[in-house]
């Protein structure tokens, strides 16, 4: 099967709207890019595909450990940055026919889904994690982390920003995709305070249970 090698944004500095919430905190591009790998390594790896998700090291230690291993495809996942009033999908691509052909494949699944308008698929040579990697090579910025809606959907959505990423991966390399099973939530509150709710989340995780979230009804 295919080998593919993840490179999540490893800069904790690259914060998102501080009114983007995720269980309650402000975060950053590399606790959701790290999410985003983890869902996605999940996706793939359900799909039959090889997969090292990279959360150490910096972007030329990856691309050197994806060049060895040899990897069939090499995605670095962030999210973008620029003046916290655009919004979008951009998705970058090394300027050849099979990067342009993944990158074209990433941008029609997950520039749809995002609430932004400044969308586009970007030919680009000069970034490093797209020009020194030996196989086909895509930087996906699934949206602009500083616009506070877009920012709050990324959070929110990032399960299924992952999932349509690996559908696009298997139509790549013409794999089927396998869909997840289905998942059943427990709620175990609801309160009128948020102030309460979230204290009452703090215990819950105290107890164990990780996966535990804060929703708005």
């Amino acid at each position: 099967m295919p080998k593919v090698y993840l490179s999540p944004e490893d800069r904790a500095s690259n914060a998102y709207a501080a009114q983007a919430l995720w269980n309650g905190r402000p975060t950053n591009e590399k606790e959701q890019m790290g999410r985003c790998a983890d869902y996605l390594e999940s996706a793939l790896k359900r799909c039959g595909f090889e997969v090292v998700n990279a959360q150490s090291g910096n972007m030329y230690d990856r691309v050197k450990a994806s060049n060895a291993w040899p990897a069939d495809l090499h995605i670095a996942l962030h999210t973008n940055g620029f003046n916290g009033k655009v919004a979008g999908t951009r998705v970058h691509c090394y300027p050849s026919a099979e990067s342009r052909r993944i990158g074209k494949l990433i941008q029609d699944r997950i520039a749809p889904l995002s609430p932004g308008t400044s969308e586009r698929l970007v030919e680009s040579a000069g970034l490093y994690e797209l020009r020194a990697p030996h196989m086909p090579a895509v930087l996906p910025e699934f949206g602009f982390h500083d616009e506070p809606g877009e920012a709050q959907w990324l959070i929110d959505n990032m399960e299924r920003i992952a999932e349509e990423t690996a559908e696009a991966v298997c139509e790549f390399f013409s794999v089927p995709y396998k869909a997840p099973e289905a998942l059943y939530r427990v709620q175990v509150g609801a309160f009128r305070s948020r102030e309460r709710a979230e204290a009452y989340l703090k215990t819950v995780k105290d107890a164990g249970f990780d996966g535990a979230y804060l929703t708005r009804a």
